[in-house]
């Protein structure tokens, strides 16, 4: 179904088969199909790639913490096993 002034409206959207519509409109303004908004400058790549080696660094960090974590939680089991045993064993003396 079609309506009277349909692309009025709408400007930016085109339906199946209609002919080439006018301009998107975006908050800075029209934007032409086909055209980028902006560029990466060369400090927003350096920091792009400045991001991407602290992501890593995060990572690897990451991994070491929960490494540590892994190892205290096995030196605490042993430490309880050894108190065990230790608490098992009468080690004090009487004086007479």
């Amino acid at each position: 179904m079609r309506t009277e002034n349909w692309q009025s409206n709408t400007r930016g959207l085109r339906l199946v088969g209609e002919e080439e519509s006018g301009n998107a409109s975006t908050f800075f303004g029209p934007v032409r199909a086909g055209l980028t908004t902006s560029q990466l400058t060369s400090k927003e790549v350096q920091l792009s790639e400045l991001l991407k080696c602290l992501e890593k660094e995060v990572e690897s960090l990451r991994y070491r913490y929960l490494e540590v974590c892994a190892t205290l939680i096995s030196v605490m089991e042993h430490l309880v096993r050894l108190n065990a045993l230790l608490s098992n064993t009468n080690t004090t003396r009487e004086d007479k």
